[in-house]
């Protein structure tokens, strides 16, 4: 008989994450991270170590953090902010309408029941509210690369779901919300290797990816949605 898949793994529910606010995908959300407005509520959804929940609250936000993890809603209330223990699989314990922002940031690839997540987040966000989110795109050429030669298209920990931009953008429309920023950010082929920027830093040079672009360049959607 086939094991049915667990909404949450068991090792994160016991799971600290650390304190981050300094990857790529921080530095590209946090440029079109919006100003407190409305009534100044922010929703962070998994909030982790609570890194986007400190640069929220610094920025004027009066912010509420949910999190699967007692030890990372532990780390929040240590910091001086609102958190409860949510399976974000499933419903969240707010009214409708509570929060003018939330943060999403590296979350939607881990969530078994992610449309519901999405759902949520529409119904918690007042009309006019903004959703700051982030997650892998796995149609990027490198990814591509990766599954021709037999490797996992996304290295990182555990991901239960792999999105596509199309896919990913009709998710959001069918729960109301829209693209009005878009911010993605990915890696072009060649680039490096023919400017000698790779030879001369080790790394490789990390783009702006416009939306034209995006479903095969953008190694993250990093997206400012709003609802009408």
């Amino acid at each position: 008989m086939t094991e049915r898949v667990p909404s949450v793994p068991a090792q994160v529910i016991s799971e600290r994450r650390a304190f981050q606010t300094s990857q790529q995908w921080h530095r590209f959300a946090f440029e079109i991270f919006p100003a407190p407005f409305g009534n100044g509520a922010l929703l962070d959804v998994g909030c982790g170590g609570g890194g986007v929940s400190a640069r929220a609250s610094a920025a004027g936000w009066k912010v509420t953090g949910i999190d699967i993890s007692p030890q990372n809603v532990e780390s929040l209330l240590g910091l001086g902010m609102e958190a409860h223990v949510v399976d974000l699989n499933g419903d969240f314990p707010f009214e409708d309408e509570s929060f003018s922002c939330v943060t999403c940031i590296e979350v939607a690839e881990h969530l078994v029941q992610a449309e519901h997540a999405f759902s949520e987040i529409a119904r918690v966000l007042a009309a006019g509210g903004r959703a700051l989110f982030t997650t892998p795109n796995n149609a990027s050429y490198r990814r591509r690369l990766k599954a021709l030669k037999g490797r996992a298209p996304d290295d990182e920990g555990y991901h239960f779901r792999f999105w596509v931009r199309e896919q990913l953008e009709a998710k959001w429309r069918n729960v109301g919300m829209r693209v009005e920023t878009c911010n993605s950010y990915g890696f072009y082929p060649f680039v490096d290797t023919l400017t000698l920027y790779k030879v001369r830093t080790g790394k490789r040079r990390v783009y702006r990816v416009g939306k034209r672009l995006e479903a095969l360049f953008a190694d993250r959607f990093v997206w400012l949605l709003r609802k009408p």
